[in-house]
């Protein structure tokens, strides 16, 4: 009795120890793991694929997407699969995902075109976030080099940027996730001529990396190139269209 009385402290203390250390490995294994993963990640969302990136989504913290649908308020709802929306010609349908690690995706012609107009992209965003929650925005265009993307929760923005031959919109501050994925972002006023080759070299690597961006924040739509995924059920709709908008 005396003996495990002298010796029992000092077999807790280092058995309290073994389990601190063992933990710490498996964590440092699994932060290995991420950094590999993520370097994975990078080649892959950056190399050649015969997927096509929608130009426009939105990433919505939902695993829902029947209720993402009727949230946003879609009209003639039906349900529709990732590749059965690849054919629809209609460019005025959105269809909203099936979820994605805790996201849906919604794509289509139908979400605003920054470079049209950024205050109805604003308002529009706002909504959306307002009926939804969490919001992502996302916008690349290659050929033209305009690009945004947006983070808004409770209709409160908290990140923003968008390029669309000049700096439309900057608001929040730089997160991690962009200096780790290397987007630069320019100040108001600043717009690119023939002759700011570095200017124009950068919105093109933001355009570049603007699924990397995607999918540290949430999910870059790259996902739909699995075969199982394109057969998953999602919903289709289209925006009821304002009175405004009719006249």
């Amino acid at each position: 009795m005396t003996t495990f009385l002298i010796l029992g402290p000092f077999v807790f203390v280092w058995a309290v120890a073994a389990i601190f250390y063992a933990l710490g490995r498996r964590r440092a294994r699994r932060t290995r793991l991420n950094e590999i993963t993520f370097a994975r990640s990078v080649r892959r969302r950056l190399a050649p694929s015969v997927f096509s990136r929608p130009r426009t989504w939105l990433a919505v913290r939902s695993r829902n997407p029947e209720d993402v649908a009727r949230s946003m308020g879609l009209d003639g709802l039906r349900p529709c699969a990732f590749a059965e929306a690849l054919d629809d010609p209609d460019a005025v349908r959105l269809f909203v995902s099936p979820p994605v690690n805790g996201w849906v995706v919604v794509m289509g012609g139908a979400l605003p075109d920054p470079s049209e107009d950024i205050d109805v992209c604003y308002r529009f965003l706002a909504d959306m976030s307002d009926r939804l929650g969490h919001v992502q925005f996302f916008h690349g265009n290659p050929a033209l080099g305009h690009h945004a993307w947006a983070k808004l929760i409770e209709r409160k923005v908290t990140r923003a940027y968008a390029w669309t031959g000049e700096t439309a919109w900057n608001e929040g501050r730089t997160t991690l996730a962009e200096e780790k994925t290397g987007m630069k972002c320019f100040d108001y006023l600043t717009s690119g001529n023939e002759e700011s080759y570095q200017l124009w070299e950068t919105v093109g690597a933001n355009v570049d990396r603007l699924p990397v961006l995607a999918s540290i924040w949430s999910v870059d739509p790259v996902v739909f190139e699995d075969a199982a995924m394109r057969l998953k059920p999602g919903w289709a709709g289209r925006l009821p269209v304002r009175r405004s908008e009719m006249n």
